[in-house]
Protein backbone atom coordinates (compact mmCIF):
# COMPACT_ATOMS: atom_id res chain seq x y z
CA UNK A 1 0.00 0.00 0.00
CA UNK A 2 1.09 3.03 -0.99
CA UNK A 3 1.03 6.21 1.59
CA UNK A 4 0.21 9.76 0.90
CA UNK A 5 2.40 11.91 3.04
CA UNK A 6 0.25 15.04 2.29
CA UNK A 7 -2.38 13.36 4.20
CA UNK A 8 -0.29 14.02 7.52
CA UNK A 9 -1.88 17.01 9.39
CA UNK A 10 -1.64 18.91 12.54
CA UNK A 11 -4.62 21.01 14.11
CA UNK A 12 -4.76 23.73 16.70
CA UNK A 13 -7.47 23.81 17.84
CA UNK A 14 -9.37 26.66 20.80
CA UNK A 15 -6.99 29.01 19.45
CA UNK A 16 -8.48 32.28 21.28
CA UNK A 17 -8.11 35.74 19.46
CA UNK A 18 -8.84 38.80 20.75
CA UNK A 19 -8.30 41.26 16.81
CA UNK A 20 -10.30 44.44 16.18
CA UNK A 21 -13.07 42.88 14.03
CA UNK A 22 -15.84 44.52 12.50
CA UNK A 23 -17.65 46.22 9.65
CA UNK A 24 -18.55 49.33 11.55
CA UNK A 25 -16.08 51.36 13.44
CA UNK A 26 -17.81 50.74 16.83
CA UNK A 27 -17.26 46.90 16.14
CA UNK A 28 -13.55 47.35 15.50
CA UNK A 29 -12.83 49.78 18.72
CA UNK A 30 -12.16 47.10 21.07
CA UNK A 31 -11.43 43.46 20.20
CA UNK A 32 -13.85 40.81 19.92
CA UNK A 33 -13.96 37.27 21.19
CA UNK A 34 -12.68 35.09 18.52
CA UNK A 35 -11.67 31.48 17.65
CA UNK A 36 -9.42 29.86 15.26
CA UNK A 37 -8.71 26.05 14.32
CA UNK A 38 -6.04 25.43 11.80
CA UNK A 39 -5.09 22.56 10.21
CA UNK A 40 -2.48 21.83 8.35
CA UNK A 41 -1.01 19.50 5.62
CA UNK A 42 2.34 17.81 5.09
CA UNK A 43 4.63 14.93 5.65
CA UNK A 44 5.48 14.26 9.00
CA UNK A 45 7.22 10.71 8.39
CA UNK A 46 10.78 11.74 8.54
CA UNK A 47 9.88 13.76 11.97
CA UNK A 48 8.16 10.79 13.10
CA UNK A 49 11.40 8.59 12.08
CA UNK A 50 13.58 10.74 14.17
CA UNK A 51 11.78 11.68 16.62
CA UNK A 52 12.77 15.58 15.94
CA UNK A 53 11.14 18.79 16.16
CA UNK A 54 13.89 19.90 13.73
CA UNK A 55 11.96 17.75 11.42
CA UNK A 56 8.29 18.93 11.83
CA UNK A 57 6.70 21.87 12.04
CA UNK A 58 6.41 23.29 15.54
CA UNK A 59 2.83 24.29 16.73
CA UNK A 60 3.90 27.02 19.02
CA UNK A 61 5.69 28.58 15.85
CA UNK A 62 2.07 28.21 14.25
CA UNK A 63 0.56 29.70 16.86
CA UNK A 64 2.44 32.38 16.92
CA UNK A 65 1.69 33.15 13.60
CA UNK A 66 -2.19 33.07 13.73
CA UNK A 67 -1.69 35.64 17.04
CA UNK A 68 0.71 37.42 15.02
CA UNK A 69 -2.11 38.00 12.39
CA UNK A 70 -4.59 38.74 14.20
CA UNK A 71 -3.05 41.24 15.77
CA UNK A 72 -1.47 42.91 13.02
CA UNK A 73 -4.18 45.36 12.15
CA UNK A 74 -7.55 45.71 12.06
CA UNK A 75 -10.14 44.20 9.79
CA UNK A 76 -13.26 44.58 8.61
CA UNK A 77 -14.08 40.72 7.62
CA UNK A 78 -13.94 37.66 9.44
CA UNK A 79 -12.95 36.26 6.17
CA UNK A 80 -10.67 38.90 5.61
CA UNK A 81 -8.43 37.50 8.60
CA UNK A 82 -8.92 33.89 7.57
CA UNK A 83 -7.48 34.36 3.99
CA UNK A 84 -4.71 36.22 5.35
CA UNK A 85 -3.90 33.47 8.32
CA UNK A 86 -4.27 30.85 5.95
CA UNK A 87 -1.66 32.09 3.14
CA UNK A 88 0.94 33.33 5.95
CA UNK A 89 1.03 29.90 7.38
CA UNK A 90 1.61 28.37 3.67
CA UNK A 91 4.29 31.36 2.74
CA UNK A 92 6.34 30.88 6.07
CA UNK A 93 6.14 27.08 6.77
CA UNK A 94 6.30 23.84 4.90
CA UNK A 95 2.89 22.82 4.71
CA UNK A 96 0.77 21.98 1.35
CA UNK A 97 -2.55 22.92 2.80
CA UNK A 98 -3.88 25.31 5.43
CA UNK A 99 -7.47 25.23 6.68
CA UNK A 100 -8.53 28.04 8.94
CA UNK A 101 -11.76 27.76 10.86
CA UNK A 102 -12.82 31.38 12.26
CA UNK A 103 -15.46 31.94 14.46
CA UNK A 104 -16.66 35.06 15.77
CA UNK A 105 -19.15 36.20 18.76
CA UNK A 106 -20.90 39.34 17.48
CA UNK A 107 -22.17 41.38 19.89
CA UNK A 108 -25.00 43.23 17.85
CA UNK A 109 -26.28 39.83 17.27
CA UNK A 110 -25.70 37.48 20.80
CA UNK A 111 -29.66 37.54 21.07
CA UNK A 112 -29.74 36.15 17.66
CA UNK A 113 -27.06 33.29 16.93
CA UNK A 114 -24.49 31.77 18.95
CA UNK A 115 -21.78 32.55 16.51
CA UNK A 116 -20.89 33.02 13.16
CA UNK A 117 -17.87 30.88 11.43
CA UNK A 118 -16.09 31.25 8.35
CA UNK A 119 -14.13 28.28 6.81
CA UNK A 120 -10.89 28.65 4.47
CA UNK A 121 -8.81 26.54 2.80
CA UNK A 122 -5.81 27.24 0.26
CA UNK A 123 -3.22 25.41 -1.25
Amino acid sequence: MVRRTWDDRITLAGVKLRPRIGVTREERESPQDCEVELTVWSSFEAAAAADSIDRSIDYCQLLEAVQEIAGACEYNLVETLAYRIARKILQDFPVNRARVKLRKWPASLREQIDFVEVEVEES
